[in-house]
Order: C-alpha cells, then sequence, then structure tokens
C-alpha cells in the first residue's frame, strides 16, 4: 500500500518540481531576519512578506490559509476530530560576514546539483516540501481520515514568540512532525538557555572604547570589532605588536584601520557556525579580547575585566571554566556559546547559548550561570529556557516515521539527538523528522547554506509520505 501511495505523491511532485523551485526562489530572496516590530508584524516587515508569500501560495493551492496577527500562519486540509501538525519556519538567521559567502545569501544559486542560499536547508526548503506533499496527496484525492495543519512560526531563530502565541490561542496538534533536524528522526533535543548579563563600567575607564560582537547567540560570532579613540602611535605599535607575539592567534585574523585622527578599527575574524556545535567555529568574539588584553593599551581594570571573561569561557566550549561541564549518553557533552557582546558608553553586555544534556536539569544549570556572573558584578538582562526533549526511540510514531524513510530512501533508519532547539520540543508527541542526511554536510546557520535540489525533490516525496502514514488510524 505504502509502495503504490509513494508512486502516486512522485508522480505528482515531480510533474510540479521546477515550480516549488521557484518558489523557493521568491522565498529565499525575501531577506527574513526579525527586523523592527510594528502593527501586524511583530518581528518586521521582511519576515511578514515571507509569510504571506506562503500563505498565499497555499490559498492559491486550495487550502485553507490564514495570518494569525502575524505572529503564525496555518495551511489545513482535510476533516477529523484529531489534527497532524507539520511546524515550519520562515524566518533565518542572519547571513554573517557576506565575505564568507560564495554566492549572494538571499539569491538562489545552483550550481553542480546543489541548492545555495540563507534558508534552503532551515527552513524555507523544507517548509515548501511539506507543503507540495500535502499538496500531493489533495491533487490524488486521498480521503483525510485526520487533520492537517502545517504551522508556519515567524520567529523560530530568535525567541519562539511566534509559538507561544500559538500555543496560547490555537488548537495544538494531536501529533506532528518538524522538518528541521536530522533523518531519520531526532529524538533527543538539548535544553537551551539563553541568558544575558549586563555590568556599569567606569565610563572614564573605557575612554570612550566601543565594541561590538556576534549577531545572534545561536551563532559563533564570525566579527568582532573594537574602536580606539584617542590612540597614540605609541598604543598603535602595541597594538600591532600584540598580533605577532601571540600564539593563540591561529584560526583567527584581524586587521587595524585608521577611522580618523587617533582612531583605529581594531576587526577580529572567526569562522561562523551554529551554537550546538561551537567546536567548529573560530569565536570572533574570544579573539578580539585576548587581543585587547595581551597590549599596553588599556587601564589594568579594563583589562581585567575583559581577561576575567575570557577566563570564564574558557577555552573550550564546553562549560568546563564555568564549572558546568557535564555529558550523557543520550545526548552527549553540556556547550557554551559567547554570541554576543557591546560595549558602549561604559555599558558591557554579553550573551551567551548553553546546550545542555537532556538527562541534567536546565533550571540548575541556569542557577550556577547567573550566580557566577552575579558574583563578579554582572546583572541579569534576560534569560530564556527551552527544556529538553526525549522521545523513546520504540515510541509508535518514530517506528512509523522510520518506515517511511526506509520505503523512501531504500536505507536503514538512523536515530539521533541534536543540541539544537527545534519546534518539536513545543507540542507532545512531536519529532524532528529532517531534513538534512545522514550523509549530507550540515550547512544550517553557516555560509553557504546549501543542499541538493535531489533532496528538495525526494524531502516532498518524504513528507507527503509521512502524513500519508500519519493521517491513516490503521496503518
Amino acid at each position: 500500500m505504502a509502495h503504490r501511495v509513494l508512486q502516486n505523491i512522485s508522480r505528482v511532485i515531480d510533474a510540479n518540481f521546477d515550480q516549488l523551485l521557484e518558489n523557493l526562489r521568491q522565498l529565499v530572496a525575501i531577506e527574513s531576519v526579525e527586523g523592527t516590530p510594528s502593527t501586524g508584524k511583530p518581528f518586521g516587515e521582511a519576515i511578514q512578506t515571507a509569510l504571506e508569500m506562503v500563505l498565499d501560495l497555499g490559498q492559491n493551492m486550495g487550502f485553507t490559509a490564514r495570518n494569525h496577527q502575524g505572529y503564525v500562519g496555518t495551511i489545513d486540509w482535510g476533516s477529523g476530530s484529531e489534527m497532524i501538525g507539520v511546524l515550519t519556519h520562515v524566518d533565518v538567521v542572519p547571513p554573517g560576514d557576506l565575505a564568507d559567502w560564495d554566492t549572494p545569501p538571499f539569491e538562489l544559486s545552483e550550481k553542480d546539483g546543489y541548492l545555495c542560499g540563507r534558508g534552503v536547508v532551515d527552513d524555507k526548503g523544507p517548509l515548501l516540501s511539506a507543503l507540495y506533499g500535502l499538496y500531493a496527496l489533495k491533487e490524488l484525492g486521498i480521503p483525510f481520515e485526520k487533520r492537517v495543519r502545517i504551522i508556519i512560526g515567524t520567529n523560530e531563530e530568535s525567541g519562539w514568540g511566534c509559538i507561544k502565541y500559538y500555543r496560547t490561542n490555537c488548537e495544538s496538534p494531536t501529533t506532528s512532525i518538524c522538518p528541521d533536524g536530522m533523518f531519520t528522526v531526532v529524538n533527543r533535543e538539548k535544553g537551551i538557555i539563553t541568558v544575558s548579563f549586563s555590568k556599569e563600567l567606569p565610563v572614564e575607564l573605557c575612554s570612550g572604547l566601543s565594541v561590538h560582537g556576534g549577531e545572534a547567540s545561536n551563532l559563533v560570532p564570525a566579527r568582532a570589532t573594537a574602536l580606539l579613540p584617542f590612540c597614540s602611535p605609541e598604543q598603535r605599535a602595541n597594538i600591532a605588536k600584540a598580533i605577532e607575539e601571540q600564539p593563540w592567534v591561529a584560526g583567527h585574523t584581524f586587521k587595524i584601520e585608521e577611522k580618523g585622527p587617533s582612531i583605529l578599527e581594531l576587526t577580529c575574524q572567526g569562522k561562523s557556525t551554529h551554537a550546538m556545535t561551537p567546536a567548529q567555529g573560530i569565536n570572533a568574539i574570544l579573539g578580539l579580547l585576548s587581543w585587547l588584553v595581551s597590549g599596553d593599551c588599556f587601564a589594568k581594570e579594563l583589562k581585567d575585566e575583559f581577561s576575567t571573561i575570557l577566563h570564564l569561557v574558557g577555552e573550550t566550549p564546553d562549560g568546563a571554566a564555568m564549572g558546568l561541564a557535564c555529558h550523557d549518553e543520550l545526548s552527549g557533552a553540556l556547550t557554551v556559546n559567547l554570541g554576543k557582546i557591546n560595549l558602549e558608553n561604559g555599558r558591557l553586555t554579553l550573551q551567551f547559548d548553553i546546550r545542555t544534556p537532556v538527562t541534567f536539569s536546565v533550571e540548575n544549570i541556569l542557577g550556577q550561570v547567573k550566580a557566577l556572573w552575579r558574583e563578579k558584578g554582572y546583572r541579569l538582562v534576560e534569560q530564556v529556557v527551552k527544556s529538553p526533549l526525549y522521545v523513546p526511540g520504540d515510541s509508535p510514531l518514530i517506528k512509523k516515521l522510520c518506515a517511511v524513510y526506509q520505503s523512501v530512501t531504500g536505507e536503514e533508519p538512523v536515530i539521533h539527538s541534536i543540541g539544537g532547539g527545534t519546534y518539536a520540543r513545543a507540542f507532545p508527541n512531536c519529532v524532528c523528522f529532517g531534513s538534512v542526511y545522514p550523509d549530507e554536510k550540515l550547512t544550517v546557520h553557516s555560509p553557504n547554506e546549501q543542499t541538493l535540489a535531489d533532496n528538495i525533490r525526494q524531502n516532498a516525496k518524504m513528507y507527503g509520505l509521512a502524513i500519508h502514514q500519519l493521517i491513516k488510524d490503521n496503518e
């Protein structure tokens, strides 16, 4: 039965694949990074444009599409008391340093069978694959014994205000999949702590110094800069000398530019990656701070402050320097990413992303972090805590999804643990199902985000078959 259904789904997907790619091209072109809120557009103009594009597409396909106050969109089909959810989002992380991209991040580029552009993997490509999979079932006239709802979030990458709105104002699905992780299934997601601290430094101590680094807490920062006014020739020489003498700069690159009389801009370049795998990146903030404390350029008190940050973050992103290091067999080790720094007019702000193993208490770890930084004179600015997810691998939902994966790919299923946080943890009986394959390079949140065009096509068939199996009570 599943094989015959898959053949029919494949026929519809293949016939409409060029249109799917054109829609993806249009969607990637929308720079849907969170922006300034306005009436009906809580996360900015660009995100609202992306949401409306997807809802218009769903409406034109014959589905019922609705915009829920700009926070979230829904596309519905079928009938019945139970509802199957497909959890997606249109927002994306910032592209980072454009110099790290081989092609413009907000243009869909095609080369050697690969599609490149911000969102092709996370999560615009999977969203459209799921939508076309549902469309194939509709076109085939397959009866639905349950309702299906594609839920389209708008700030998954930066706070989950969209999903909080949905859970308060809309019906929760009884069973869901989230095409925002790895194939076959992700049944373990680490806890996530996003926490910001600030400290007031004497303005005269900073002498007009400003420091900025990072674009989002869930990205390893690829760039950090410091603006030094009133910089003497002697200070400039000390700064340049610090680069030559310090062996720790391996992996970082540094640049000194004159921005005016006695004004220098120092730039440290690292390598961005997702905060769930910080060891794969090179943190530019840490490189810049190491540079600043190494030269004889500032008052001792300011150098000591930067040294304290470096000491507590540590040389490895495992939290050991803060006494947080822990791991479990289910999900691996804790990770820490210093994602953002800002020093302006004497106010120093730090933002961290901490991923915790599924069997450890996020509340306890957060308590340790807060106490540690409070002891150093910092006050808490903001905290967001997302509890870990764990669904046993022998659950009926996972068994059904594994069977779908095997039918489509002919390969043995793989069950994953990830450090990333997805909408799967927002609802009961929900797991990530794709969209990155076991042998595929993970480019989520990285420059040159890419996937094979054939993966986009196969995903549409995968999600079509998965929805079909989930709406059938007896299969």
